[in-house]
């Protein structure tokens, strides 16, 4: 899915996950539309990288059951250097080629380190084990994609499993390995099976993959039921400020200008875990106070969790260091310093965004609300969050959204081209 998924007709191929049927590490290349399996000898235990993150997680005080892991991602921004944790946490996992090879004690070293932090009841105290394990983590990374490109060369790389969905370390990965070209599809990890599996049938029945159009669209998800909204707003009282498309986004766009806090649900939902403009919470990045209300009126979630910048495309080479494209908000990028006074809502306290790269090809709706917001305010960039509160779904139907709407700091709700407000 993964490959298929890329705009490349090549490239090499890594799937690092944390648990697997024998191996959590594979390799493959792709050609002419073909997905070859390489090096299988490559195979790593069973507890692979993704296995580290989520023991680190614990560590940390998070639950990697609840898939918690994105927790540690923001924690580690916070956190310094710790040579003696550095120690402890390489002394557990190494590489040796294209294999993670586990220690024999590391079941004892990751005891040592629970009961380290056991006494530990604010994840605040264990910045710099977060930031410590993330450093690991990326180091044990692109050495493993190091040795992938000495042995099989090619400058297009495309990334798979859950752990590709580590954003810190997707944006370095030109950084700190040989590869001049990275592809995360907008869900790398199990979820992004379904879609592998209707391929896999296609290309069963056809002898072939269907045709590439370029990189896939992620909106793959349901639309609001229209009969749905007819019967809320016959029956609820509300009534909507804006019922087109240009009113709506017109409006959205001075409410956020203004301020306000915009709730979007249009169109189809995404596929994959990241809102990317269609389930979306939407915000004015210029407010520096905004990360709070957010995480306190809106989110109900813990302090340090930063926000994404969703920004048009033309722009990001302005906005960020060797500005790279990030279609499904895949990838975290360093701001230009010059910048960062400008957004202080969407710069995480490393001085990084994980950012969407918006297109009016991609998704037009959304395209034309940031474009509205830059002409009003001279900013081509909005706070995106996931239309949901901590601990739930990303909203689905439109009983989701309008019970997120109510209980919830959310100043106005854009239902496709309907928009209400309280």
């Amino acid at each position: 899915m993964s490959a298929h998924s890329s705009p490349f007709d090549e490239a090499v191929c890594a799937v690092l996950d944390g648990f697997g049927e024998g191996s959590t590490t594979a390799f493959f290349r792709y050609e002419a539309g073909q997905v070859r399996r390489i090096a299988p000898e490559a195979k790593s235990s069973r507890a692979g990288l993704g296995f580290f993150y989520s023991r680190l997680c614990k560590a940390c005080g998070f639950d990697p059951i609840r898939g918690e892991e994105w927790k540690v991602m923001g924690l580690a921004a916070y956190g310094e250097h710790d040579p003696e944790l550095h120690a402890q946490l390489r002394a557990l996992v190494r590489v040796e080629g294209l294999r993670f090879v586990p220690s024999a004690d590391r079941h004892r070293g990751w005891d040592d380190l629970y009961r380290q932090f056991s006494d530990v009841k604010d994840p605040i105290g264990t910045v710099d084990l977060a930031h410590t394990g993330q450093q690991v983590f990326c180091e044990l990374f692109a050495e493993l994609l190091c040795n992938l490109h000495a042995r099989f060369p090619s400058d297009q790389l495309v990334l798979g499993g859950g752990c590709a969905l580590n954003s810190a370390f997707t944006g370095r990965v030109l950084e700190m390995t040989p590869f001049s070209k990275v592809h995360v599809s907008s869900a790398p990890a199990d979820d992004g099976n379904a879609v592998g599996a209707a391929l896999l049938a296609y290309a069963e029945e056809y002898g072939r993959l269907p045709a590439k159009q370029g990189s896939m669209n992620p909106y793959l998800g349901d639309r609001l039921r229209p009969d749905t909204i007819r019967n809320m707003m016959r029956f609820s009282g509300l009534e909507p400020t804006a019922t087109d498309a240009d009113t709506a986004t017109e409006r959205a766009a001075q409410l956020l200008a203004d301020g306000k806090i915009v709730a979007c649900a249009r169109g189809r939902a995404e596929f994959g875990p990241r809102a990317l403009g269609n389930r979306s919470i939407l915000a004015d990045p210029r407010r520096a106070d905004i990360k709070a209300v957010i995480n306190e009126r809106v989110k109900f979630r813990e302090a340090f969790r930063p926000f994404a910048p969703s920004i048009l495309d033309e722009h990001g080479g302005a906005y960020f260091e060797d500005y790279q494209h990030s279609r499904y908000m895949e990838r975290a990028l360093r701001f230009r310093d010059e910048v960062k006074e400008r957004i202080p809502g969407v710069v995480h306290v490393d001085g990084t965004g994980r950012l969407q790269s918006v297109t009016r090809e991609w998704n037009p709706a959304y395209y034309a609300l940031i474009h509205r917001f830059y002409e009003l305010t001279d900013v081509p960039i909005l706070l995106n969050t996931s239309f949901n509160v901590m601990g739930k779904p990303i909203v689905h139907s439109v009983e989701d959204a309008l019970a997120v709407f109510f209980t919830s700091g959310i100043d106005a709700l854009l239902f496709d081209d309907l928009l209400f407000e309280k």
